[in-house]
């Protein structure tokens, strides 16, 4: 080899290994520097993060927005039948929406956060969600606390629910993937949407609004149940919804939510009365236990039209409800 070889070898090496020496040598500066740099050598999947926390913001907020129209909607109509009153507690302030404000001090310190933490800022993020989570089934009994748990039961809509899960993956690919560099700008887009679910996830915890809930709940579990052709029933009907029994036997839906103690035999005795003068068998659905003078009634109850009570509370006594149709259609 010549020695114009070797120098043309030489001068094509030079600079990768001053490179590389350079950043053995400076590594702990560069990692510092590269640190800082928001927009410059950043993974595609950072710029994914962001838009995907920005989409759950945006479809947060639109549902906090639905849930607070459909809120004041039901604040329209007369006192549920079915809602236990407090003597001491006002009905301006019961029916009151309680619309939270848009930007509580606890995010705004997760806010100040990001500004220097940014993984931090987005594992107190999550946290304010939990707690969230925590407070709208805490006084419902339940302990789990995942989003299709809270859905099955009927105390989250779909689209929170989804959300709520869609937060979370997120979360998990800050802490445990590791595939994003999370800059401030995602950091901030991921603190908004988890608040925008924090306030949705209050307004879910209205008496109002979680009886409303609980009928959609109850109506889909009837159509899985083998209730045919379920419908609403209007806003000055008696019942919250009807269908009919595969053999045709119309069928009347009263819905009854608890947000604490026992059905008793007092709450069903007005449906009771109207019985002789109805074409139609009437199926009461409640969320709390059955007294035990309720239970004594659907085992001895055999006059005309037929009535039962189901404690339905998710799709696990759904075959409570198949087994109530089955009756009703004889």
């Amino acid at each position: 080899m010549s020695w114009q070889m070797a120098l043309e070898y030489i001068r094509t090496l030079i600079w990768p290994i001053v490179v590389l020496t350079l950043g053995f040598t400076f590594r702990r500066q560069l990692a510092s520097l590269f640190g800082r740099v928001e927009s410059v050598e950043t993974p595609l999947g950072t710029i994914a993060f962001e838009k995907q926390a920005d989409a759950v913001a945006q479809e947060a907020a639109e549902i906090e927005s639905e849930m607070a129209n459909e809120l004041a909607a039901a604040q329209t109509l007369p006192e549920e039948k079915d809602t236990e009153r407090n003597p001491t507690e006002e009905p301006t302030e019961k029916l009151k929406a309680a619309r939270p404000a848009s930007s509580s001090s606890g995010f705004a310190e997760i806010f100040e956060l990001a500004e220097t933490e940014t993984t931090a800022a987005v594992l107190a993020a999550w946290r304010e969600v939990e707690r969230a989570l925590k407070g709208a089934v805490a006084e419902r009994g339940n302990r789990q606390v995942s989003p299709q748990t809270l859905y099955n039961k009927g105390l989250l809509t779909y689209e929170l629910s989804r959300s709520v899960e869609d937060l979370r993956n997120l979360r998990n690919r800050v802490v445990h993937e590791g595939d994003i560099l999370l800059t401030r700008s995602g950091a901030r887009s991921y603190i908004t949407a988890a608040e925008r679910i924090v306030e949705a996830l209050t307004l879910s915890q209205d008496p109002r609004f979680q009886a409303l809930q609980y009928e959609r709940s109850v109506t889909e579990a009837l159509e899985r149940a083998g209730l045919l052709h379920v419908h609403p029933g209007y806003r000055d009907d008696e019942f919250d919804a009807y269908g009919q029994t595969a053999s045709g036997t119309v069928v009347a839906v009263d819905v009854r939510f608890r947000r604490r103690g026992v059905l008793k035999i007092r709450d069903i005795e007005e449906v009771v009365s109207k019985l002789p003068s109805m074409a139609s068998n009437v199926l009461i659905v409640t969320n709390a236990p059955l007294s035990t003078e309720v239970r004594d009634f659907n085992r001895t109850y055999e006059d005309r039209p037929r009535c039962e009570v189901v404690q339905w509370q998710s799709d696990e006594d759904t075959p409570l409800l198949t087994r109530s149709i089955g009756r009703l259609a004889g």
